[in-house]
């Protein structure tokens, strides 16, 4: 009996104990599980058609800033000629693509130059980057497709685009980066193509 009396007010010791420790358990909030985050994916912008006209920011003033406006480029046309100008290539091939340049506020805006990070760039179909000042393309100068300077408000400019590239990098996508160094895209055909073909071959001496 004494034995009994003894486990049976242990127990009820123990109930208390037991109901108070189960009650403070259940106020906790769910134990959350961590772990590393996973990095977003990096988008890459969609490559346009030939032909088609994206809004890029205008180059500032490389003294006070100012400046800026919208430049709509339309690259309409592109050649893969092996002259330019009387110029060779040095790596065997020029791919010049002819586009549209217009002002569309109020401001005069001016294309982003390669010194400041801007301009045109050659992205081959293996990927491979390819600067505008590679090669034998600083003499290549089709007339009526060589305007430079700022754009005024509610005109447009031809302009063109040369890059020395190898045979095998035909078929690439032209970028252009504006003056917030935006990126621009787009995919061309390995051939020529576009309506000003004629006009820029004979402009080109091809």
């Amino acid at each position: 009996m004494r034995i009994t009396r003894i486990t049976f007010a242990a127990l009820l010791l123990c109930l208390p104990l037991a109901a108070c420790s189960s009650s403070g358990d259940g106020d906790k909030p769910p134990t959350k599980t961590t772990g590393a985050a996973t990095p977003a994916t990096p988008t890459t912008p969609a490559a346009l058609a030939l032909g088609a006209s994206a809004q890029t920011d205008g180059a500032g003033h490389p003294i006070n800033g100012t400046g800026g406006g919208v430049l709509e480029l339309t690259p309409t046309t592109v050649v893969y000629t092996t002259t330019g100008t009387g110029q060779k290539p040095a790596n065997g091939l020029f791919v010049t693509v002819a586009y549209k340049a217009r002002s569309v506020t109020a401001v005069a805006a001016a294309q982003a130059a390669p010194i400041d990070g801007g301009g045109w760039q050659w992205i081959a179909p293996d990927g491979q980057a390819i600067d505008a000042l590679r090669g034998n393309t600083a003499s290549v100068t089709p007339d009526g497709f060589t305007a430079a300077g700022p754009v005024q408000p509610g005109s447009f400019q031809w302009r063109s685009a040369t890059i020395d590239i190898t045979e095998a990098q035909r078929g690439g996508t032209i970028v252009y980066i504006d003056g917030s160094h935006h990126a621009f895209q787009w995919k061309l055909p390995a051939q020529d193509a576009g309506p000003e073909v004629a006009k820029l071959k004979k402009a080109l001496g091809a």
